[in-house]
């Protein structure tokens, strides 16, 4: 157990890894290296993708957000299809090396689009009056916006549950070094964010659009090379076929056996040795007394095809009672797409000057969303946790979901705060009789939205990480890119839905006659009415997640499937040779 690694990973060449020499903490440093790049390049796309589109395409205000929304919430379901490619066909290796190309094309395409008079409309300083985009140019740009998406299809859920794949389940010490590695994976993501927010952001305002892009284009191709320079340290998971056809299957064969008793002895239920689910990259689930609906699809004798076993319908339990969960973290997804959209658009109307010279680009406010987060998570890391595991006995401290309840929670305050603000933005408008004019700078600091950038950054770094730790940890152990994926999935349908609840909003308050609460002078909006609505949305899905959490049941440790006895574990590594993950890599 010492010597080799037990939970059914090989090195590049296909042979039982040797845990001195591959995995752990050296190999991930390679994997976080390229996210934190390709975090710096995202954001330095996403963080100032509503200006662009509103100043240099031309765009309104409620266009311009929805377009954001949309192609953010394109960017998160992607992922679906990429886990499904890496877990069923080419191992997230491969995978991701492919949708990595992908990325590094949109990026060189959005270059261009940026740079070449021929391909953006003519400049036009006032934002009035302006020529609007070409269809052609239009295109061009949105096509390589969306080619983005689909490459990060392919990495977004793959290189992070590559990267935890660096540590062995099995393995005492380093899955104590799993536990943490979300965290900092996360604080990771946040950090080259942050860069993106600033360093990108302040070329993209003060020198060339061109020239961000292109520094992030090269950036992201030098991380690229790296990344593929460590491929002989890396651990490689065998790919276990089809997740989605064995819960398909289960269900099928449930509906077949539908009339039959389920035994009351769970021995009685197909099962199939161990070391076959080892040899797979799986882990055997001990079977459960929840959901036993699913349990006929094992029954033994049956007079249909042949059963399925108790921990592929063990599995499809784990998806089933994991989907309950994943519909009510959506809506926090929605609450974060404000902070990329309306609060820079706020942010473009105020005062953004820090002494008498410098001033802040309105894509830059982020960074106090952002640092926030960072500290949050090595408060949280390193010293919430120690603390909180002396009175719960459990090695996080609290439940995932508690963390993501403190988070959800945090996030409707943050949205009372915003409203807050908006209300002394108008105030200060009113007095000045500026409402009229949309291109008016209100004398009001910017530094009014601090506060409620700072508990959404919070409330962020408990969701999020939160979200991507349980999908991975409650995800059966042969669709962990799929959790991921549903990860991806929960951010994107919320951009949706946030762009649905703009929408909806705006053209129910524009009705007979009446203003509507968001207009493309934002002057002359109410966004503290809308900010008010999603406050009391957000409650409203907390007490729906406070229900789902205290009827879940987490997802029993592989050990406790395998047993205490080491010697079955090491018998189970000798089968690992039978895989040849190599000739996938």
């Amino acid at each position: 157990m010492e010597e080799f690694v037990c939970d059914g990973s090989v090195d590049f060449k296909g042979r039982s890894n040797v845990r001195a020499k591959t995995g752990g903490w050296r190999a991930c440093s390679l994997i976080i290296g390229y996210e934190l790049v390709e975090r710096l390049a995202f954001a330095g796309v996403w963080a100032n993708l509503v200006v662009y589109l509103t100043t240099k395409l031309h765009e309104g205000t409620v266009s311009s957000s929805n377009n954001v929304n949309n192609w953010v919430g394109t960017l998160s379901l992607t992922p679906l299809l990429g886990a499904y490619i890496a877990d069923t066909y080419l191992g997230r290796f491969r995978t991701f090396l492919a949708s990595s190309c992908i990325y590094i094309l949109g990026m060189g395409i959005m270059t261009l689009a940026v740079s070449l008079k021929s391909l953006k409309p003519p400049e036009c300083p006032s934002n009035e009056g302006c020529k609007k985009a070409s269809s052609l140019q239009v295109g061009i740009f949105y096509f390589a916006l969306y080619l983005l998406a689909l490459g990060q299809g392919g990495t977004r859920p793959n290189i992070s549950t590559f990267g935890a794949d660096q540590f062995d389940d099995l393995h005492p010490k380093e899955k104590i070094y799993k536990n943490s590695f979300f965290n900092w994976w996360v604080f990771i993501v946040f950090f080259g964010s942050l860069f993106g927010q600033t360093f990108i952001v302040y070329i993209q305002d003060n020198i060339s659009w061109g020239v961000s892009y292109g520094i992030i284009t090269g950036l992201i191709i030098i991380a690229y090379v790296v990344f593929i320079i460590g491929s002989p340290i890396y651990r490689y998971k065998a790919v276990a076929g089809s997740p989605l056809k064995r819960v398909a299957k289960v269900i099928v064969r449930m509906i077949q056996n539908r009339k039959m008793q389920v035994p009351t002895d769970a021995t009685c239920l197909h099962e199939v040795d161990s070391k076959e689910y080892i040899s797979q990259g799986r882990y055997p689930i001990g079977h459960t007394k929840t959901l036993r609906i699913f349990d006929k699809a094992a029954i033994l004798n049956s007079r249909h095809s042949k059963p399925c076993s108790v921990t592929d319908v063990e599995e499809t339990k784990l998806v089933m009672r994991v989907l309950t969960i994943w519909l009510t973290v959506i809506f926090p997804s929605t609450i974060l797409g404000q902070a990329a959209t309306l609060f820079i658009k706020q942010a473009m109307t105020m005062d953004r000057h820090m002494g008498s010279k410098f001033q802040i680009p309105s894509g830059s406010i982020g960074v106090f969303l952002q640092i926030p987060m960072l500290l949050t998570i090595v408060i949280y890391d390193r010293f919430i946790i120690p603390f909180s595991r002396k009175f719960t006995g459990n090695p996080r401290g609290i439940t995932i979901l508690q963390r993501i309840g403190v988070g959800i929670v945090l996030q409707a305050i943050a949205m009372v705060v915003a409203a807050v603000a908006e209300v002394i933005r108008l105030n200060v408008i009113k007095s000045h009789g500026i409402a009229h004019d949309m291109n008016a700078i209100v004398p009001l600091t910017f530094a009014t939205l601090i506060p409620q950038l700072a508990v959404m950054g919070i409330a962020e770094a408990m969701v999020e990480v939160g979200k991507l730790e349980f999908f991975y940890d409650q995800a059966p152990d042969s669709m962990r890119s799929l959790g991921n994926a549903m990860y991806a999935a929960s951010q994107g349908l919320g951009s949706f839905l946030s762009s649905g609840i703009l929408t909806v909003v705006t053209n129910i308050t524009g009705r007979n006659g009446h203003k509507s609460w968001i207009l493309d002078n934002l002057n002359a909006s109410r966004l503290d009415y809308f900010y008010a609505l999603l406050a009391v949305l957000s409650i409203m899905n907390c007490l729906l997640f406070l229900t789902m959490s205290c009827l879940y049941t987490y997802k029993r440790e592989p050990s406790e499937a395998l047993g205490n006895d080491s010697s079955k574990l090491t018998q189970a590594v000798d089968h690992i040779n039978t895989k040849d993950e190599g000739s996938q890599l």
